[in-house]
């Protein structure tokens, strides 16, 4: 059997949708999707290259000393994997790590926003409980709790212009729930293992649009035959400048 990677991203793309997340592990069949906006990932690169500073240096941000103490983990992998059962594996790529006094480890995640965040979306509660499942099943003692570091743009200087742009960062606690986490992931490899196309969501806007339109959903012997051509079809050649859009859900 051909391992299978599960990921904070595919997990919470069962808590939406079963049928658009079984379409997706089982055939490779995804949603489809538009151009992603790439100032996330450059807010993100810049943040990243702020905690490396104070990761060579052994100390917290400021921004993070009044909620919370340790240092940042001291080597922080690009890709974290765990073994969950035969076949199955999970996957996370954090962005940050806090060791606490105590020994345990503390995954944080760069969030960039509009404004301050009200509360915890429940796929963030989700992602937070697969990185700390991951500390565990790499032998880092996670603790009861994470944090998301949401960054949100406050005000342009009118003297200075728009390269004055101040930030300002909102803090939450994410307190963990590891048995949750793990029936997400108990359920969502039920559905891979199901003969039987799963029912789509209520409130899957995909699903609702095919529906809508009049479409209809194929038989799973349909899917299977449009797998094997899709693989019998040569790979179309994508521009660098292309590159950014493809979809990296694992």
């Amino acid at each position: 059997m051909k391992k299978v990677f599960l990921s904070p991203s595919t997990l919470n793309l069962f808590r939406e949708c079963p049928r658009c997340f079984y379409l997706h592990m089982k055939y490779e069949i995804k949603r489809p999707r538009g151009p992603m906006p790439s100032i996330a990932i450059g807010l993100d690169s810049v943040f990243k290259k702020y905690f490396d500073y104070y990761r060579s240096i052994g100390e917290l941000p400021p921004d993070l000393r009044k909620e919370m103490s340790g240092h940042l983990i001291e080597r922080l992998k690009p890709t974290y994997y765990y073994d969950i059962s035969k076949g199955y594996c999970i996957l996370g790529k954090l962005d940050d790590c806090l060791v606490t006094d105590e020994g345990t480890y503390v995954p944080l995640d760069h969030k960039t926003r509009a404004s301050a965040a009200r509360d915890v979306h429940p796929a963030y509660q989700l992602q937070m409980e697969v990185y700390c499942m991951l500390m565990d099943g790499n032998g880092l003692k996670a603790g009861d709790r994470a944090y998301l570091l949401y960054y949100f743009p406050l005000s342009v200087s009118p003297e200075e212009g728009a390269g004055s742009i101040a930030f300002g960062m909102d803090i939450k606690r994410v307190d963990v729930d590891v048995n949750h986490a793990e029936e997400v992931i108990k359920q969502a490899v039920k559905c891979i293992e199901s003969s039987a196309l799963p029912e789509a969501s209520e409130e899957c806007e995909y699903c609702g649009w095919i529906e809508q339109a009049g479409g209809k959903w194929p038989s799973v012997s349909d899917v299977k035959s449009q797998r094997e051509l899709k693989r019998e079809a040569p790979e179309p050649e994508v521009a660098e400048e292309e590159q950014e859009y493809k979809d990296e859900l694992f």
